[in-house]
C-alpha cells in the first residue's frame, strides 16, 4: 500500500509499506478522508518512518471478528484504552495509562497510508445521507466536546473562547448545540477572525491585534463576567481573563497548551475560579460527538475548508502553510483518497 511517512522529519515521502491485517479485535480500514490536526504539526518534526493521521474515515476491508460489511462507510477514535482499569470502567478512557498504546497516527501508523487498523469497538457506521469527511472530523468535535461540557452550560449562557484555531471553532459549534446563547471568540490572525465571523455559531471574532481589541473585549464582557471561559489558544498567562471571568466561573484549558503558564493567584483566590483541562476524550464523547455532526450536517460542513490529494507534494505544501506561512486561513483541512 501506498503511505505517506515522514521523512526525513519535517518532510514527506511517498513509499510502498505492507497492509495491515485485522487481528486482536482490529479492523482495517480503507482511507477515505483524512484531517490534518494541529498535534501533527509536532509530529512532522519528530516521527521520522511515521505515517500520521488520526482522524480519519474510509470503508471497511477487513472487519475480522466484527459484524460489519466490506465496503461499509464507517468513522473511528483512534484510542486504545484497556477496558479494565478504574478510569475505564469509569467512563474515563482518556486517563487510561494504555491510551497512546498502539494508538493510530499518534504511536503507530495512520491514516496517511492507504490502509490503517483500528479498535473495532470504537468504530461508528456512517449513515448514507452524511457526508463521509464529517466522519474523519468526529475527532476533533470530540475533543472541544470534551472540554465544553465541563462548562456545564445551561440555555442562553454567554460563552467567551480564546482561540479559532480548529478546536476553538468546534468548542464554538458545541457550545451552541449545547444550548449556549451568546458566544463570542478571540482570534489572532486577521484572516481567520473575518471567517470565523461568517459561522453562524459564533456570534463575533475579535482580535487581540485590534487597537481597541480592550474596549470591545469590555463591551461584550457580562456585567458579572463570563462563567464559562474556553482557552483553545495555549495562553501561557491568564491575567487578561481572569479579569473578564465571573465569580464561581470555570475556565477549560483545551488542547495543547503552553508547557508553563501564570496567573495573578489572588483572582483565581477571591473569585473561586474552577480550571479544567482537556486533551483527549471519552468513548461516549466521541459517539456524542458524531451524533452532534450528524444532525448538523451543513453547519460542520462549513468547517471543511479545503481538500487536499493524498500526494508528498501537496500535503507538504499544506503543513508548511497551516504551521509555518503565519497565513493560515484554514479551518480544518482533508486529505482526499482516490475511491
Amino acid at each position: 500500500m501506498k503511505s505517506l511517512i515522514v521523512n526525513p522529519p519535517h518532510h514527506f515521502e511517498m513509499v510502498e509499506k505492507e497492509k495491515p491485517k485485522a487481528f486482536d479485535g482490529r479492523v482495517v480500514l480503507k482511507t477515505k478522508y483524512v484531517a490534518i490536526c494541529g498535534s501533527d504539526n509536532m509530529l512532522w518534526k519528530t516521527a521520522q518512518g511515521m505515517a500520521l493521521g488520526h482522524e480519519f474515515s474510509g470503508y471497511i476491508e477487513d472487519p475480522g471478528t466484527f459484524p460489519f460489511k466490506k465496503g461499509a462507510r464507517v468513522c473511528a477514535a483512534e484510542f486504545n484504552p484497556c477496558g479494565k482499569c478504574k478510569f475505564c470502567q469509569n467512563g474515563q478512557e482518556q486517563l487510561c495509562k494504555q491510551m497512546m498504546v498502539d494508538n493510530p497516527g499518534v504511536t503507530m501508523d495512520g491514516a496517511f497510508s492507504e490502509y490503517v487498523s483500528v479498535r473495532g469497538d470504537f468504530v461508528c457506521e456512517i449513515p448514507d445521507d452524511v457526508p463521509m469527511e464529517l466522519g474523519a472530523i468526529t475527532e476533533p468535535v470530540a475533543v472541544s466536546l470534551h472540554g465544553v461540557k465541563y462548562c456545564d452550560i445551561q440555555p442562553g449562557d454567554p460563552v467567551l473562547i480564546w482561540g479559532n484555531g480548529p478546536i476553538g471553532i468546534y468548542a464554538a459549534a458545541c457550545a451552541k448545540i449545547l444550548g449556549a446563547g451568546k458566544v463570542y471568540m478571540v482570534g489572532r490572525n486577521k484572516g481567520r477572525v473575518n471567517f470565523c465571523k461568517n459561522y453562524e455559531f459564533i456570534d463575533d471574532c475579535l482580535s487581540v491585534k485590534d487597537e481597541d481589541f480592550t474596549d470591545r473585549l469590555k463591551a461584550v464582557t457580562p456585567e458579572d463576567g463570563f462563567s464559562h471561559v474556553i482557552d483553545c489558544l495555549g495562553l501561557d498567562d491568564y491575567d487578561q481573563l481572569t479579569e473578564v471571568m465571573a465569580s464561581g466561573a470555570t475556565l477549560v484549558l483545551l488542547g495543547m497548551h503552553a508547557p508553563r503558564i501564570s496567573a495573578n493567584s489572588m483572582s483565581l483566590y477571591f473569585k473561586e475560579i474552577a480550571i479544567r483541562t482537556g486533551l483527549y476524550f471519552s468513548a461516549a464523547d466521541y459517539k456524542e460527538a458524531f451524533k452532534m455532526i450528524c444532525a448538523n450536517k451543513e453547519m460542520f460542513m462549513k468547517t471543511i475548508t479545503s481538500r487536499i490529494p493524498h500526494d508528498a507534494q501537496a500535503v507538504q505544501d499544506m503543513f508548511v502553510k497551516l504551521f509555518e506561512s503565519g497565513s493560515n486561513d484554514e479551518c480544518k483541512v482533508v486529505i482526499e483518497y482516490e475511491d
